[in-house]
């Protein structure tokens, strides 16, 4: 004490010292809570480790093919940190970093080949693997053609679809469809036969150079059964190269839309705050309770319960779709099993550990996907299917895809450039024409939807109508309307009924005012 006293009596004392806050209090500093992380990351986590269980080598469906899971097992090995990767367990670990989208065991391999027509003819009247028995279509004449309902071309058809595949081919999982293939079982096509005419869907499932031979041997076949056609979704490739050389008359009917699962605002929450709100609503445990899986048959095999609750879901919201007061235009009837080597489900199930929604995703060429459908079972909370296009982004932008189909949008008008191969006095008849028809359709909320989400602009693609035969006449255009479900009798009665109520609002309108004779008499009176 006495040689700490003269320094502070003297003159030059210590300089003071600020005060330290007690030990515990905040230093008058705000809070500063923890910045959420985004729900891509824990969607795309959870969802990539229920794909990496560990496959079943003895399921027959555990083929190499065009499932997202073929993208995990191929390209993520070298990516996880950890020996193993199992639905059960749990990881924070965030898989960037994939600049360009990762190439499948598909680009390495030769698409497999068709069974000769010997071998499809012989298995006509084969039975299924679980005992009953099945009628397969095989032309008597030519046994190129078959359906779905054929196993033994499942796998070639998957192995075209993976490598060929569009957005507008997604008639192949209806069964309604049927497939065309040529003799060297290299190239096929999916048609269905409306009022005599074969409506092709989409660009054949070939190399470019195998176009012509392909159209060539069809177009033999078709003559012996005295049918037409025409193609519905054909790619702008198509039109370019095979369709405008040739003078066809091609007619651009709307837009392809596409997600981009590495960019895409909603995704990385830069856009679309309310749906981020309600997907965390709807996730969290204590208020909307409701959890997602995968399911990809490839690697986990055949679940018959899962398959049978997932179309149930679809029939369902199928049955609900059909019974509302307005027409669906451009509806296809799936079949989401059909060639499940292509195929991979996200679903949610609601607190009950129901089944209550469902996101198909089919590979396409090029490494991309094709999402639909992407439903709620009718009932389940609102946003489920907003919850479901999120969670199959996230996926996808684990795996480095960069490509995910959305739909397609139809033009409200056709420009001078949407048509060809015709005179400019029918050009601007079938643009009258198709704007008359738009206005009476129930497509036109397809755009508010579509923006909702916040598509690529830049991989955007016209979708169109070909009639390789010239400017098509009345049976083309029947069959048309009958595959893209609008009703032309509907159309024409919605003309009928606004004709009548304008002129019964003119009528009105002339009833209520005062000629003009008696105007003159109360004035003089």
């Amino acid at each position: 004490m006495s040689t700490l006293t003269p320094a502070m009596d003297s003159p030059i004392a210590m300089p003071e010292t600020k005060k330290r806050p007690r030990r515990g209090r905040k230093a008058n500093k705000p809070d500063i809570k923890p910045k959420k992380g985004l729900l891509l990351d824990e969607l795309g986590d959870t969802l990539v480790n229920q794909l990496c269980a560990p496959p079943k080598l003895d399921d027959p469906l555990n083929v190499s093919c065009g499932s997202v899971a073929d993208h995990l097992r191929s390209n993520l090995t070298a990516a996880l940190t950890t020996p193993s990767c199992t639905s059960s367990s749990s990881s924070s670990r965030t898989l960037t970093g994939f600049d360009t989208t990762p190439p499948t065991s598909l680009d390495s391999r030769e698409i497999p080949e068709l069974p000769s027509s010997t071998s499809l003819t012989q298995a006509k009247h084969s039975p299924a693997s679980d005992g009953s028995s099945h009628t397969k279509y095989v032309d008597s004449e030519h046994a190129s053609v078959f359906s779905l309902d054929d196993f033994s071309t499942m796998t070639a058809i998957e192995g075209l679809a993976a490598h060929y595949g569009r957005v507008a081919h997604m008639g192949i999982l209806d069964r309604s469809y049927r497939f065309f293939v040529n003799k060297k079982r290299t190239a096929a096509l999916s048609f269905k036969v409306q009022n005599g005419v074969a409506i092709v869907g989409g660009d054949p499932l070939c190399e470019p150079d195998a176009v012509a031979g392909l159209l060539a041997e069809f177009a033999a076949y078709r003559r012996r059964h005295l049918w037409g056609i025409a193609f519905m979704g054909a790619s702008e490739s198509f039109v370019r190269d095979v369709a405008q050389p040739q003078g066809w008359t091609t007619i651009r009917f709307g837009t392809e839309r596409v997600l981009d699962p590495q960019t895409n605002e909603v995704l990385l929450e830069r856009g679309g705050k309310r749906i981020a709100v309600q997907n965390r609503q709807l996730l969290h445990p204590d208020k909307g309770g409701i959890s997602l899986g995968v399911y990809a048959p490839t690697i986990h095999g055949t679940d018959p319960q899962l398959q049978a609750d997932l179309v149930a879901i679809y029939d369902a919201w199928r049955t609900e779709r059909n019974c509302s007061a307005s027409p669906q235009a451009f509806i296809t009837v799936y079949d989401p099993f059909a060639l499940p080597a292509l195929m991979t489900f996200v679903y949610t199930r609601g607190p009950d550990g129901q089944v209550n929604g469902l996101a198909a995703l089919r590979r396409l060429a090029g490494a991309g996907y094709h999402v639909d459908p992407c439903i709620a079972a009718p009932g389940s909370p609102k946003g489920i299917s907003d919850l479901l296009l999120v969670a199959a982004m996230a996926l996808l932008n684990r795996t480095g895809v960069s490509y995910l189909g959305f739909g397609f949008e139809p033009l409200q008008v056709l420009a001078a450039t949407d048509t060809s191969g015709m005179p400019g006095p029918l050009a601007n008849l079938t643009s009258d024409l198709y704007a008359h028809a738009f206005r009476r359709l129930p497509i036109r909320g397809k755009k508010a939807y579509h923006d909702k989400f916040r598509p690529d602009p830049a991989q955007d693609s016209g979708l169109y109508i070909v009639f390789p035969g010239g400017f098509p006449g009345p049976r083309h255009l029947l069959a048309m309307a009958h595959i893209a479900n609008i009703s032309l009798r509907k159309v024409f009665w919605t003309d009928v009924r606004s004709w009548a109520l304008r002129r019964k609002a003119q009528a009105s309108t002339e009833g209520t005012a005062d000629p003009p004779d008696r105007k003159d008499q109360t004035s003089a009176s």
